[in-house]
């Protein structure tokens, strides 16, 4: 079944102007957030939620820390009140830092709860966290990678074992009795997801079977990564993954018309460009970065470059290195997706062909100021006018053998 999971970041928009703080992430006050605001939004978002849950669509959420640009701080709070407040909806969470939690049993237990409160409609995403936040918590990036796998087996492990307490003594965690309660909804667990944009990570997430998801890195980028997965399954003997271990994270609006549509797809790139604003001091720490990855960055900062179109050879830059880039151009890579019903569904066709197929997407449908009533509108079209036609003409046909697909090189 093709999934399309709804997001907002749930931003906090009324941001203060630039020339008083120059990033909107870990050092702007919080004097300048109104609760009596936050009230008001939190209402609209989980309003754009429960309007995607009756219109048979998904819905994702993610946490960031520290800036107004996300106020979904806490993603299992988000989940166990959309437990509550939908019926059908699939509650994916991309997700759970667990490199920069202390407790990894905690984050479980937060999980199956969530699971059971929703009667088995959870998917568990985990992240290693953005860099800035990693410098806000005092953890440290050196070593971030190896606390997230272990904290991924350390919770796979716990979800999974149902015969009494077992103990846990690893590099970074120790845990004298595991036992979980309550254990998942879900047998044996619930989908396990995690997202990256570096088609070096890929590998690992298919050697433990993970739903992989990426983001903000165009057509031609997730088809790099959606390979290195597949073909680190064929390496380890097992059949092809299900176009279900694959998903693409993109902006999407669906318009009346392409000219509405682009209007909106602009309005994004702006807001794009403010919310990845943040000090420069906490964008790369020490250790976050491979060292070759670290130096190129390093190099592009001190040139002054952000974007260069046309976008060059492989490897693809990601979202952040092409905001500069025309709309048309974004839309054009895949890093959008706009336009009217049949635009969109043409655009979503050949996203399919370039990554070679997949089962999940996640559009982020609000940002900004962007209000209730223009994003069920265009919540309403995708899922009327452009997901059965999409499910009918390419996925069905794929999922029964009946489409041939290829990823580019």
């Amino acid at each position: 079944m093709f999934h399309t999971y709804v997001f907002t970041e749930m931003p906090y928009p009324y941001l203060p102007p630039n020339d008083i703080f120059p990033s909107n992430r870990i050092d702007v006050p919080n004097s300048f957030y109104d609760p009596d605001a936050g009230y008001e939004l939190y209402k609209k978002y989980y309003d754009i939620y429960a309007a995607a849950d009756e219109l048979g669509l998904d819905i994702m959420v993610n946490e960031h820390h520290t800036t107004a640009t996300c106020t979904n701080a806490v993603t299992p709070l988000s989940m166990a009140i959309l437990a509550r407040e939908t019926s059908r909806a699939r509650i994916l969470t991309l997700g759970n830092p667990v490199a920069h939690r202390p407790d990894p049993v905690r984050v479980a237990e937060e999980m199956a709860t969530v699971d059971v409160i929703s009667g088995g409609r959870a998917d568990v995403g985990f992240v290693k966290g953005v860099p800035q936040e990693s410098i806000a918590v005092n953890s440290s990036a050196v070593d971030m990678k190896d606390r997230f796998w272990e904290a991924v087996d350390l919770i796979m492990k716990a979800f999974t074992t149902h015969d009494g307490p077992f103990s846990w003594e690893g590099e970074h965690y120790h845990h004298r009795e595991v036992n979980l309660w309550p254990r998942p909804y879900q047998t044996p667990h619930p989908p396990i997801w995690s997202p990256t944009t570096s088609a070096a990570s890929a590998p690992m997430l298919a050697e433990r079977d993970m739903t992989v998801a990426t983001l903000g890195v165009g057509g031609r980028g997730c088809a790099e990564i959606f390979r290195a997965y597949r073909e680190r399954a064929a390496e380890l003997g097992r059949p092809e993954p299900p176009l279900t271990k694959f998903a693409y994270s993109v902006q999407l609006f669906v318009g009346d018309t392409d000219e509405e549509a682009l209007r909106e797809a602009e309005k994004v790139k702006l807001w794009f460009r403010e919310a990845a604003r943040h000090p420069f001091q906490y964008s790369n720490p020490p250790g976050y970065l491979p060292i070759d990855i670290r130096a190129k960055v390093m190099r592009a900062t001190a040139q002054g470059r952000t974007v260069s179109p046309p976008l060059g050879p492989p490897p693809a830059p990601t979202m952040a290195e092409v905001i500069g880039a025309p709309v048309r151009q974004l839309v054009d890579e895949g890093y959008m997706i706009a336009g009217d019903p049949d635009s969109v569904y043409e655009q979503l066709e050949n996203l399919f062909d370039t990554v070679g197929g997949l089962g999940n997407l996640i559009p982020m449908m609000q940002y900004s100021t962007m209000s209730y009533d223009l994003v069920e509108k265009s919540m309403k079209r995708l899922a009327e006018d452009v997901l059965p036609r999409f499910v009918a003409e390419v996925y069905g046909p794929t999922v029964r053998g009946e489409r041939e697909i290829f990823a580019v090189g």
